[in-house]
């Protein structure tokens, strides 16, 4: 399996592994963040001084990035980190089974479709394969609880896991200090990050996630659309 996308990640951590469900405070509507960030890591948009989103020809052949690129490219102008963060949740409405296409196909998730009352459909994402949230988790507790500095991504992963509550569940089976201490850490890296020319605005689209949270969950609700 390639190196998994942040939003893989995200998904990854907020997903309870038994059920398949989203467990505590995790919302999907971050995964649309993530995908953004993920995008310009892959060299498949760039941002400009103005944070306007550029395609760049470059295809990043991942199923759920070949979406919403393909949604970006498709306007004629173009938009703002900010319009793309408040507009995917509408263009892309299931966006746990956006990212989870290639978890799936490579093993790691099953996906399990079901009815509420024979009418609405549901999908549950169970983990199969957990070496890969394990290998995830490690690395998270190196740079959060044992201070290893991280790289970029792992930065920029951090920094969605504090803007959208996710460290707590990131460090599930540490004890209460060290949790403590690493959301602090997470703090800490966000911050940094914050002030790294090169990954601003990847981190501008991290922090943009959790803000459009609320608007994301609206939208699942009334709209059947993928």
């Amino acid at each position: 399996m390639m190196d998994l996308l942040l939003s893989e990640e995200l998904l990854l951590i907020g997903l309870d592994d038994d059920s398949g469900k989203a467990r505590g405070m995790f919302d999907p509507g971050s995964l649309h963040g993530a995908l953004l960030c993920d995008l310009i890591e892959r060299g498949a948009v760039t941002v400009d001084d103005r944070k306007k989103v550029h395609p760049t020809g470059v295809a990043p052949g991942h199923p759920a990035l070949d979406a919403v690129l393909a949604t970006i490219a498709a306007d004629p102008k173009p938009r703002s980190v900010s319009h793309w963060t408040s507009t995917l949740p509408w263009k892309h409405t299931k966006p746990a089974e956006l990212v989870a296409q290639r978890l799936v196909a490579d093993g790691v998730l099953s996906r399990e479709e079901g009815r509420v009352l024979r009418l609405f459909r549901t999908v549950r994402l169970p983990e199969s394969d957990p070496g890969p949230e394990r290998a995830l988790r490690e690395r998270l507790r190196a740079v959060l609880v044992h201070g290893t500095t991280p790289g970029g991504h792992d930065a920029l992963l951090v920094a969605l896991l504090h803007t959208t509550h996710q460290v707590r569940a990131a460090l599930s089976g540490v004890d209460t200090t060290q949790r403590r201490a690493g959301e602090k850490r997470a703090r800490a890296v966000a911050t940094g990050l914050a002030d790294d020319p090169v990954l601003k605005a990847q981190y501008d689209a991290a922090v943009l996630a959790a803000v459009m949270t609320t608007v994301s969950a609206v939208v699942v609700t009334t709209s059947g659309s993928t």
